[in-house]
Protein backbone atom coordinates (compact mmCIF):
# COMPACT_ATOMS: atom_id res chain seq x y z
CA UNK A 1 0.00 0.00 0.00
CA UNK A 2 2.94 2.14 0.46
CA UNK A 3 4.85 1.53 -2.32
CA UNK A 4 1.80 2.52 -4.44
CA UNK A 5 0.73 5.96 -2.60
CA UNK A 6 4.33 6.63 -3.12
CA UNK A 7 4.44 6.19 -6.81
CA UNK A 8 1.36 7.28 -7.47
CA UNK A 9 2.09 10.93 -5.46
CA UNK A 10 5.75 11.07 -7.27
CA UNK A 11 4.05 10.93 -10.43
CA UNK A 12 0.76 12.85 -9.63
CA UNK A 13 3.47 15.84 -9.24
CA UNK A 14 5.88 15.16 -12.37
CA UNK A 15 2.75 15.26 -14.43
CA UNK A 16 1.64 18.63 -12.63
CA UNK A 17 4.61 19.84 -13.38
CA UNK A 18 4.66 19.05 -16.87
CA UNK A 19 1.22 20.23 -17.46
CA UNK A 20 2.14 23.79 -16.28
CA UNK A 21 5.31 23.91 -18.10
CA UNK A 22 3.06 22.96 -21.07
CA UNK A 23 0.65 25.13 -20.70
CA UNK A 24 2.94 27.94 -20.70
CA UNK A 25 2.70 30.81 -23.50
CA UNK A 26 6.43 31.36 -24.20
CA UNK A 27 7.05 27.62 -24.16
CA UNK A 28 7.81 27.82 -28.05
CA UNK A 29 8.79 32.23 -28.23
CA UNK A 30 12.08 31.83 -30.54
CA UNK A 31 11.82 35.92 -29.71
CA UNK A 32 12.35 35.27 -26.01
CA UNK A 33 15.85 34.28 -26.69
CA UNK A 34 16.79 37.32 -28.20
CA UNK A 35 16.03 39.41 -25.23
CA UNK A 36 17.63 37.43 -22.96
CA UNK A 37 21.02 38.64 -21.93
CA UNK A 38 24.35 36.49 -22.64
CA UNK A 39 25.60 34.60 -19.38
Amino acid sequence: MIDALSLLISHGVIMLAAWRLLSRDDLDDESAQEQAPDA
